[in-house]
């Protein structure tokens, strides 16, 4: 028995050793952008490029004291200008447009950009879409002109980072939930057979699940209601939170493996696994003469889902 224990230690082993070789050898020597790299998910992501020995960091971010402190803190341990810091809001095209061209002089070349940047600030629901909508859209777009070969670049891989949608954790949370959304269908949009063929960019989402970091800490306090405040962390309180290593730990395995277009979820500190958008036409519901209650199967991936569709108490078409 305890052979048999020795034995599964090494093979895990041996196949950890395996990965972190793989990743060593897709990571290192690279050059890579993070938005929202001085703190948090992006810091974590940082962290991570170093130690599977990524050539240059540019991090981006608003906090321009915090990413001042971050590059000098790398500076002194690594020995070298492994990372820079240039100070920018995503939502101010200008801004980033120099910060692109910045990062290229600073790097020579980018070759993974890791769209990160992201408020949670349901009272202030404009900037939450123009950060999480306009300044996501606004980094994908210069990451495609930056990374596509018929442009600037030689190809590369475009990381856009969403969330794992929870009914549970979201329900308190509609604009930052909708914009959320929005990264999911720009991916795939840019993740498109003909774009990948004309570009080489390697577009992936990543849906990280509840995570400890400053937005998630500060969130209760920026919401529509007090209401919602207290069904929020009512809600927080019942579901397991994972370190923002984790997360990064989990972006280098997809890194890996993901194909373009593909959308990862890490959540519960757990193994990333892969889900799929579902096509329209499997979720299509049948109704007779557009009114008369019908029974439908639903056919996924597994087992059929029988719905039913009644809408004799409203008059109006409403399915349970």
């Amino acid at each position: 028995m305890e052979n048999r224990h020795n034995k599964r230690r090494r093979s895990s082993g041996s196949e950890k050793a395996k990965e972190i070789e793989a990743i060593n050898g897709l990571v290192s020597g690279k050059n890579v952008l993070i938005t929202g790299g001085a703190s948090g998910l992006g810091n974590a992501f940082m962290n991570h490029f170093l130690k599977h020995g990524a050539n240059r960091i540019t991090i981006l971010d608003v906090d321009a004291e915090t990413g001042k402190r971050v590059e000098l803190s790398v500076e002194k341990s690594c020995g070298e200008k492994k990372v820079h810091f240039i100070h920018a809001d995503v939502s101010n095209p200008e801004q980033m447009t120099a910060a692109f061209e910045e990062a290229v002089r600073l790097m020579n070349d980018i070759d993974i950009v890791i769209n990160n940047a992201g408020i949670l600030d349901e009272r202030r629901w404009e900037k939450e879409i123009a950060v999480n909508i306009g300044g996501m859209v606004c980094t994908a777009l210069l990451a495609v002109k930056y990374l596509s070969r018929d442009q600037l670049g030689h190809g590369g891989t475009l990381v856009n980072v969403s969330q794992h949608i929870d009914i549970r954790t979201t329900a308190q949370l509609p604009v930052y939930t909708a914009t959320k959304h929005a990264i999911i269908g720009l991916s795939q949009s840019l993740a498109s057979t003909y774009q990948y063929e004309t570009s080489g960019i390697r577009v992936i989402t990543l849906c990280p699940g509840l995570t400890e970091t400053a937005l998630t800490v500060d969130s209760p306090n920026k919401l529509l209601s007090r209401v919602m405040k207290a069904d929020f962390v009512k809600n927080l309180e019942q579901l397991s939170i994972q370190t923002p290593y984790v997360v990064a730990q989990g972006l280098m395995s997809i890194l890996r493996i993901g194909q373009s277009g593909s959308i990862w979820v890490v959540e519960n500190g757990r193994t990333p696994y892969e889900v799929c958008v579902p096509n329209p036409r499997t979720l299509r519901r049948t109704y007779k003469n557009n009114f008369t209650l019908v029974e439908t199967k639903v056919t996924t991936r597994g087992r059929p889902i029988r719905e039913v569709c009644d809408n004799t108490r409203t008059g109006l078409m409403s399915c349970a």
